[in-house]
């Protein structure tokens, strides 16, 4: 029997009389409280944490106020935010909710008390088969008053069946959506669609020529073809409206809200059959109004090779070739131009009036020239209608008409968010816009208040499917105000308060690292990859600030490190060349710098010189500074780097320097991720039971991995990957493979990285050392799958312990097998590659590999290269193979003992016997391999525990046994 193995995991199972759990259901929603689960029409909705706690406190009791300080309670428990925080949560799942579009409403705020939630709630267990059906009787009388639309509408029949269905049970509905999504459009086909339906007929009113200072009475009545009114214009109106079946279409309102909404409100009321379509780029916030929030075309997927066929299918691209074509009558879409259309129209954000503007120039500047002048020139491309309002004749006046009717506090935090380069937190703006003061402060309340507004105004995007709240400004929004930043001549003030926000982000990622489980890290942090970026370029920029970019560039390698964002070791470079012009020296910053180089050289060019040219300056920097910290930091990257060169003895010299400078600096992170670096060395270096000693020291630690700079992986999934491959080794190989798959499901969650490596370390050599090649097969697939996924459009994984398994010949049905060559692609120079291809295939084995085990080169594997080199020789036959063979299995035969390596040495006790056996030593052979097998007490379905078995009986069978 051999000893029972301590590394794995204790799973306990409960399984309580569960009763199903009723639903509260709403609309097309079902909420599950206890699952923490908000379907639509039973598909998941995605929803951060906070915002579905809020929904569940709030549909809990729906029909009651709650008052808004039990809300914040329950959302942020023990911790002190802002009211306007919860506001800001509200407004996101609004958004999710539909709140107000095509009829629906939810939740309802009661200024000074709280929130209630209006909409009639059940209690189900079955999803609800009714649907409500929506129907209109009868053709009236009509007469229609709409401006004809020139063009044909593109990709909006799903909104105006969805409006004219609403606007029949519905008086006020309003369409918000940014300037240029096309709203109007939309208005007009809905108002085409219905006019037969109203006895009086439709009228439409476009408020866009009224100015803010004109009477908005006098404008209504003008457009229903009223004559002058009387003193008392709501109580004419509400006359001449009272008995008439009418629609009114009332576009562009949002300069007018103040003073338009106190005069519907009346007129609705006195009104009855009167019905209301606004179109505005907020909401009007009327008594009665539903909202339709329009978005932008549905556009074409990033992919590569979309065909023109394809990509006409979405109406982004469809109205782009159909304006091209009215702008130059020779274009057409041909399949090597369906990227460069898909990549522009995705660039304007499938913003309807963008994408005739840049239509409209295609005879001017050919496709390929208006792509690349897109940005030079976005904001000056002229409209090519004349008819077409002066205000949108350009983009740039379109944005100033939006932009001029906010107030001015709202002004300047649209200016200063423009900074931001991609999506942001609130947080993260809130720190951002507090942190300026070139141009007038602006407090944390004041700061969400405003980014509120913008959202309500379509200026904002918002996106509450995650962790956090993101935010972004559509492109056209953020180049219109950026270039207004610039012109206010406080670009690079809001700048550099940008880079330091972003270098307070890093180090609070950097913090969270070791206790946030990677999912959920990468939705509080990754966002912000982008925006390093963009803080870099301008810190090293003329005007940025190189000191600055120095700190950036040590704070972000770890974070890009992981994300696979930030792949260019020039980056570090330039740091390290601004780090020597600054007026002090920075030892620490100097020592990380050349970590992160060494790091960066590894994956991305593979062990060599420059890697280990830079490990030797980190070394030398931080034994300078007389910082531990430093030392240990460096000796990781030293020992890491050293072990993907499979130069496993190298790494034992450093790995007791490594443990001694990790206890000296007194960081508890240091020092578990010491040991864990260490169950690695002593791994590999043959020492299974020093090993196991310090797996279970980190499996015992609560902190799931260590810091960012030099732990991207799990522990949990690391300390598995070890403790499976020494359970095989020692003689466990059910337990092996347990623990493997349990490691692989494990490391599924905590993302690609760690998942290759569980794989190609843990799951892929023990199924090929059991000899299960059928899951061999498919876990290779999902090795080769993975690491393809991860390394096209500039992502990329680190590689060094990404064993390319695929060389293998999987063809042979037992292992270990007389080895019939060696294979073709035996010219892998990686030694850690080579010695785990040797252990599954003995082909790979060569005389330099042998001699390398025998030195003690390779002490994992060695048993089994020195065993398998035996097999080859045999194989080849000569004068002296016998004697040398048996030489090399002595000598297997000893160190696998030595190692309590009992896998490795059932495989050379067969080897062992098939060589006695043939020297009519059958006696012997069956005794060996009866005592190594006896030992075993699991595991008996591999390969090579069947192989064993079967040589024994026919040794048993044999005379003279």
């Amino acid at each position: 029997m051999g000893p029972r193995s301590t590394i794995g995991i204790a799973v306990s199972y409960s399984s309580p009389d569960l009763k199903p759990e009723p639903a509260l259901t709403f609309g097309p929603f079902r909420l599950l409280r206890t699952q923490k689960l908000l379907l639509e029409d039973e598909q998941p909705v995605r929803l951060g944490s906070r915002a579905l706690d809020l929904l569940i406190a709030l549909v809990s009791r729906a029909g009651e106020v709650v008052d808004k300080a039990e809300l914040m309670d329950l959302v942020w428990p023990r911790t002190v935010v802002e009211e306007n925080s919860l506001r800001v949560q509200l407004a996101a799942l609004r958004k999710v909710l539909g709140d107000g579009q095509v009829g629906a409403r939810y939740i309802v705020n009661h200024p000074g008390r709280g929130y209630c939630f209006v909409a009639p709630v059940t209690q189900t267990y079955a999803l609800a088969a009714a649907r409500a059906q929506d129907g209109a009787s009868g053709l009236l009388e009509h007469r229609q008053r709409l401006p004809a639309r020139l063009t044909r509408m593109i990709g909006r029949a799903s909104a105006v069946a969805t409006l004219a269905a609403q606007l029949s049970t519905r008086r006020f509905v309003t369409i918000v959506g940014t300037g240029g999504i096309g709203k109007t459009t939309v208005a007009l086909a809905v108002a085409e669609t219905l006019h037969a339906g109203y006895a009086h007929g439709v009228r439409f009113i476009d408020l866009a020529q009224v100015a803010q200072d004109r009477p908005v009475p006098a404008a209504l009545a003008t457009g229903l073809g009223l004559p002058s009114l009387s003193t008392d214009p709501v109580a004419t109106l509400g006359a001449f409206l009272r008995d008439k079946q009418m629609l009114i279409v009332l576009d562009n309102c949002e300069h007018l809200i103040d003073t338009l909404v106190p005069l519907i409100e009346p007129i609705l009321r006195e009104a009855a059959s009167l019905h209301v379509l606004a179109t505005s780029r907020e909401p009007l916030r009327a008594e009665g109004e539903w909202l339709h929030r329009l978005p932008a075309l549905a556009l074409p997927p990033v992919s590569e090779g979309l065909a023109a066929a394809q990509a006409i299918t979405y109406p982004a691209v469809e109205l782009f070739v159909e304006r091209a074509t009215a702008s130059l009558d020779s274009f057409e879409l041909a399949d090597q131009d369906a990227p460069l259309i898909c990549e522009l129209c995705r660039r304007l954000d499938g913003n309807a009036l963008a994408i005739e503007l840049a239509a409209a120039r295609v005879h001017l500047f050919g496709l390929r020239g208006l792509v690349a002048h897109l940005d030079a020139h976005v904001l000056q491309l002229k409209q090519g209608r004349r008819s077409v309002l002066l205000r949108q004749q350009t983009l740039a006046s379109m944005l100033d008409w939006s932009y001029q009717l906010l107030a001015p506090n709202e002004r300047l935090v649209l200016r200063r968010l423009s900074i931001f380069t991609g999506p942001f937190t609130l947080d993260a703006a809130t720190e951002l816009l507090t942190r300026v003061v070139a141009d007038g402060t602006v407090g944390s309340a004041d700061s969400i208040d405003a980014i509120v507004d913008l959202t309500e105004k379509s200026l904002l995007a918002s996106d509450a499917s995650g962790e956090s709240i993101l935010f972004r400004l559509l492109e056209l929004t953020r180049a219109f105000a950026l270039e207004e930043l610039t012109r206010s001549g406080h670009y690079h003030a809001v700048a550099a308060q940008h880079a330091a926000t972003m270098l307070d982000l890093l180090g609070k990622a950097t913090q969270s690292w070791p206790v946030m489980h990677r999912p959920t890290w990468l939705a509080t942090y990754g966002w912000a990859a982008h925006d390093v970026r963009a803080a870099l370029a301008w810190a090293f920029s003329e005007g940025g600030d190189p000191s600055t970019g120095v700190w950036l560039t040590a704070a972000a390698w770890p974070l890009a490190n992981e994300m696979g964002t930030f792949d260019e070791p020039a980056a570090i470079d330039r740091a390290l060349a601004a780090l020597a012009d600054l007026p002090q020296r920075h030892p620490e910053l100097e020592t990380r710098l050349h970590i992160a180089l060494s790091t960066f050289q590894q994956q991305l060019k593979g062990p060599g010189a420059e890697m280990e040219a830079a490990n030797r300056t980190a070394i030398a920097l931080a034994e300078r500074s007389g910082r531990a910290d430093l030392q240990s930091q460096a000796l990781m990257s030293v020992v890491l780097g050293t072990m993907a060169q499979g130069l496993y003895m190298a790494a034992v010299a450093y790995v007791d320097q490594l443990a001694s400078a990790a206890q000296r600096s007194g960081d508890d992170m240091l020092k578990l991720v010491a040991n864990r670096v260490g169950t690695q060395v002593w791994h590999f270096a043959g020492r299974h039971a020093k090993a196991r000693a310090l797996a279970e020291q980190v499996l015992r630690h609560p902190v799931p991995r260590g810091p960012l700079a030099v732990s991207t992986i799990d522990h949990g999934v690391s300390m598995r990957i070890m403790g499976a491959r020494m359970l095989w080794i020692e003689g466990f190989a059910d337990q092996a493979a347990a623990l493997a798959q349990e490691t692989v499901e494990r490391a599924t969650a905590d993302g690609p990285h760690s998942f290759c490596q569980a794989l190609s370390l843990g799951a892929c050599p023990v199924a090929l050392w059991r000899g299960d090649h059928a899951l061999a097969r498919e876990l290779i697939e999902k090795l080769r799958s993975t690491l393809a996924a991860f390394q096209v459009g500039g992502r990329w994984l680190p590689t060094a312990a990404t064993i390319p398994w695929w060389l293998l010949d999987l063809s042979a049905t037992t292992v270990p097998a007389p080895h019939r060559r060696v294979p073709a692609g035996a010219g892998v120079d990686n030694l850690l590659y080579l010695d785990h291809l040797m252990t599954v295939d003995g082909g790979w084995v060569t005389a330099d590999a042998a001699s390398r085990a025998v030195r003690g080169d390779a002490p994992w594997c060695a048993p089994e290269v020195l065993r398998a080199h035996a097999e080859n020789i045999l194989l080849a036959g000569g004068p002296d193979a016998v004697s040398m063979a048996q030489g090399l299995l002595t000598h297997s035969m000893r160190l696998a003992r030595e190692q309590g390596a009992l896998a490795w040495e059932l495989r050379t006790a067969v080897s062992q016997a098939r060589l006695w056996r043939d020297q009519a030593r059958v006696a012997e052979a069956h005794a060996l391999l009866d005592a190594v097998h006896g030992r075993f007490s699991e595991g008996f379905s591999s390969a090579d525990h069947r192989l064993a078995v079967a040589l024994m009986k026919q040794l048993a069978s044999t005379p003279g046994a």
